[in-house]
């Protein structure tokens, strides 16, 4: 997985730059999709609020980065 974030000064927001890749044997990188995140983060009390395309990409990687938000929710984390 390619995953870079950062947490807002509040800190009840991650803020993350996500690049899936699919088809490709092998890795590092490895094949990842948003589900995969979300399987690791929503344990940890992490829910989704925002994924959407990265407007900012290169041509080649046009509709294969996300940036997505995440919002903490105390009460479900698995820690």
């Amino acid at each position: 997985m390619v995953f870079h974030c950062f947490v807002h000064h509040d800190g009840n927001f991650l803020h993350s730059f996500i690049l899936q890749i699919s088809d490709q044997e092998g890795g590092p990188p490895y094949n990842n999709t948003v589900a995969d995140y979300q399987k690791v983060l929503e344990p940890l009390g992490l829910k989704s609020v925002l994924m959407e395309d990265n407007e900012l990409a290169i041509k080649p990687r046009k509709g294969c980065e996300k940036i997505g938000r995440w919002k903490r929710c105390a009460h479900q984390s698995s820690l």
